[in-house]
């Protein structure tokens, strides 16, 4: 056995170990300026500090560096460096520096910390696992772990905290990170991986949705699973506000085979939504979603005179930012312009205003509403006759007209008692007093109305009762 204390090895370009075991103590340096091949049967008990600037390949069973009680270091600052061999690569903290990907083509085992700092871990279609479940086990400045199909960033977890994920891709160029946070303090292991593609490219349509989604983010979408463990987590996902889709998270549902809405909230990250207590993971894919809306429309009135406003008010269900409204009065005009439209008329009429609401993500819905624009004033009509005699015929004595607001009417007989009055539209007598029948003969009536435009005109003469 090789044992190193307080001394600085260079070799290069490559460092093979044929199969030597090598111990590095507390305080000791290796700088390796090339790349290094451990063959079967080579082992590093590190715990000191490994710069190696070029790839690593490790063929021994061991992975590399093995355990040892007081935990070294490895520092990948090269450029491009490939982590490859027949077996893991393991070690207790890593920190990547240099300026380059460090791209795995092995798994890689992190006991301690893995230190990103301003560079990407490339995992390929393999993985890289944080063994240590602290919190606080990854840190970074730009850095991020970028994976294909088939490979992820694994962490281990032990207690009620959020956990980051510190997912991104690399062509094109994003960083959309995932906080996990168990429900429960017991042991867990989690993989996450940033799907930089349209979900279409990975058999996931995108037209397979519920009906209460209108798109699914066309740019990418997460991997969340959950590889050991029984209790539930809150997923967080954070996008970018120049996303073209970032509402609610939607999961993949098996079956029936499509995208679903989630119960997701707002997130607590900036830019971020949140999935509380998800306990289900046989379809691991999340991704960003644009709800579809359902648009409402009120009016102020549903009459109105000529040159009257009326106000409109448009509503949405669920309430989204930046949303865009264009109005259609009825008589011909498209109008842009936000949740309410004040308008007015010139020609009597019955009209249908509608209103249609976008979403910034596209998403439509229309609704509409009739609206009555009377003439200023009406001749009002005045039956002489009525024939209360249950024929359905002329039962009612009903005065009519256009353009009314309200009314007061009362009706006298020829003695000059009252035997009916009222105060509501339509104006209307059954021919009866306190529920008895009137007699036959000539009643006298008093009307009084007043119009939309709020005049108002007096109207007297008589009605004959004929049964």
């Amino acid at each position: 056995m090789w044992t190193v204390q307080a001394l600085s090895l260079v070799a290069q370009p490559l460092a093979t170990n044929t199969g030597v075991t090598l111990a590095l103590q507390p305080g000791g340096i290796v700088w390796c300026g090339g790349g290094w091949q451990n063959n079967a049967g080579g082992t590093f008990l590190n715990s000191g500090v490994v710069y190696i600037q070029g790839d690593i390949r490790n063929d021994d069973a061991g992975q590399f560096f093995v355990p040892v009680p007081v935990p070294g270091t490895l520092i990948l600052n090269g450029g491009v460096q490939t982590l490859s061999g027949l077996h893991p690569i393991r070690t207790d903290t890593v920190r990547l520096v240099g300026g380059g990907p460090k791209v795995l083509a092995t798994p890689l085992y992190v006991d301690q910390l893995l230190d990103l700092g301003a560079e990407e871990l490339r995992t390929q279609t393999t993985f890289a696992a944080v063994r240590n479940d602290d919190p606080a086990a990854i840190v970074r400045t730009t850095g991020f772990v970028s994976s294909d199909q088939g490979g992820y960033l694994e962490r281990a977890t032990n207690r009620v905290a959020d956990y980051l994920f510190p997912v991104g891709g690399h062509t094109p160029l994003r960083y959309r990170p995932v906080y996990i946070t168990p429900i429960a303090a017991t042991p867990h292991r989690w993989a996450v991986r940033l799907a930089n593609t349209d979900p279409n490219n990975e058999n996931l349509p995108r037209s397979q949705r519920h009906p209460d989604i209108c798109e699914i983010n066309p740019l990418y979408y997460h991997y969340v699973d959950r590889l050991a463990g029984q209790g539930g987590a809150d997923i967080t996902c954070v996008y970018d506000p120049s996303d073209p889709v970032k509402g609610p998270i939607a999961q993949w549902a098996v079956p029936p085979n499509q995208w679903v809405p989630t119960g997701a909230v707002i997130g607590t990250y900036p830019d971020s939504w949140r999935v509380p207590n998800v306990t289900q993971f046989s379809a691991p894919y999340w991704a960003f979603s644009a709800r579809n809306i359902a648009a409402s429309l009120t009016a102020s009135a549903d009459t109105i005179a000529p040159q009257a406003n009326v106000t409109f008010t448009a509503g949405v269900i669920p309430t989204s930012p930046g949303l865009s409204y264009t109005w259609q009065p009825g008589d011909g005009s498209v109008l842009p312009g936000g949740a309410t439209l004040v308008y007015s008329y010139a020609v009597p009429g019955v009209y249908t205003i509608r209103v249609v609401i976008q979403t910034p993500e596209g998403c439509i819905d229309t609704a509409e509403v009739k609206l009555v624009v009377r003439p200023e004033d009406s001749d009002l009509f005045i039956p002489n006759v009525f024939t209360p005699n249950a024929d359905g015929i002329n039962d009612v004595w009903t005065p009519s007209g256009t353009g009314l607001r309200s009314a007061w009417w009362y009706v006298y007989d020829r003695w000059g008692v009252e035997v009916s009055r009222g105060q509501t539209l339509p104006i209307t007598w059954d021919g009866t007093k306190q529920g008895q029948p009137c007699p036959e003969g000539v009643y006298t009536y008093i009307l009084e109305v007043e119009t939309l435009s709020g005049k108002r005109f007096k109207r007297t003469g008589t009605v004959t009762l004929i049964r």
